[in-house]
């Protein structure tokens, strides 16, 4: 399950493949220790919480894709979702394709793995791109709201959505190729993964959550609209906690400092986390507080995104009596 060890997977097996046998661990009696059972029991953990995430992300796609009328902050919420959704599909498939790979190692496994392994950084990235988006869009819509209701760029949320997706697109399979080309030593393709979107993600990311704490928590004014930017507040917490603790040890194993397996698992459960949980949050913040009846997250989501198009034409109202 370590990250880094994927592409040396695929270098190693390719040069056994060449005259050898892959090396197979003869042994069948082992002892688990305290570090091996963590092993096994946090990718199970990984594998269930996958699951979930799965499930509400795939939720949000159909209901923000097919059963609601986009404007322009669901479209940002919905390629977000999609990516997470990458992540979470690449993790298991990961985690299956590795397992197999123990058991019966080939090339056609090493080759999958390669794949997969990429394709998990390229929708790892574009995440953290598209909630860099959100959160300085939703800074934008609190500081200058008159400008973000009503004189914003119609289609400007499309643009920048499929600019992130194609720039992130080109530049991971840029790396990829000449990573696996051996153009230049594979560090260089982690230290980009793992070091430039952060670089670029997590100052506007502090800088727009410390902005939003400020107007929603100490104006009242701001606080009673409430719905959405203390959605948007709880995804960047969490993902500025979870996504910087993968991305903080990935980086001090690049740097030569010795992390353990189990912590690096630890970090792909945190990265796990960080794209599952953003569902929940939208269906805890959208749903009504003392409710006794039990409501689906459908009533939750349209309940929430719902406040974006009313605080839209409430403004714009607003500056038509003005004028």
């Amino acid at each position: 399950m370590e990250s880094l060890s994927f592409l040396d997977t695929a270098e190693k097996g390719n040069q056994t493949n060449n005259g050898t046998e892959l090396p197979q661990n003869n042994n069948p009696y082992f002892e688990l220790d305290a570090q091996e059972m963590a092993l096994i029991i946090i990718p199970v953990f990984i594998f269930v919480i996958s699951i979930f995430g799965l499930t509400g992300n795939g939720t949000v796609v159909w209901f923000l894709g097919f059963r609601m009328n986009r404007n322009p902050f669901t479209t940002f919420i919905l390629n977000l979702a999609i990516a997470d959704l990458g992540v979470l599909i690449c993790t298991i498939s990961l985690m299956i394709v590795l397992t197999v790979f123990e058991f019966s190692p080939t090339l056609e496994s090493i080759a999958w793995l390669t794949l997969l392994c990429i394709s998990t950084f390229f929708f790892y990235i574009t995440g953290q791109f598209l909630l860099t988006a959100i959160s300085v869009d939703r800074c934008v819509s609190v500081l200058f709201p008159i400008w973000h209701r009503c004189h914003r760029p119609q289609h400007l949320s499309t643009i920048v959505c499929a600019l992130i997706w194609i720039l992130t697109f080109l530049s991971i399979g840029l790396c990829s190729y000449a990573s696996l080309a051996y153009l230049f030593e594979k560090q260089f393709f982690f230290l980009f993964v793992f070091l430039i979107p952060p670089v670029l993600c997590f100052p506007l990311m502090i800088i727009s959550t410390v902005i939003l704490l400020i107007k929603v928590c100490f104006r009242s004014q701001q606080r009673k609209k409430g719905r959405v930017l203390r959605a948007i507040l709880l995804a960047l917490l969490f993902f500025l906690f979870f996504a910087f603790t993968f991305s903080f040890m990935i980086l001090l194993l690049l740097l030569g400092f010795d992390i353990s397996e189990p912590s690096l698992i630890v970090g792909h459960l945190c990265s796990c986390l960080n794209s599952s949980v953003n569902p929940l949050i939208y269906f805890l913040v959208g749903r009504k507080k003392h409710s006794r009846s039990k409501e689906s997250m459908k009533v939750a989501l349209q309940r929430l995104f719902k406040e974006e198009e009313h605080g839209r034409a409430e403004l714009e109202l607003q500056v038509r009596n003005q004028i």
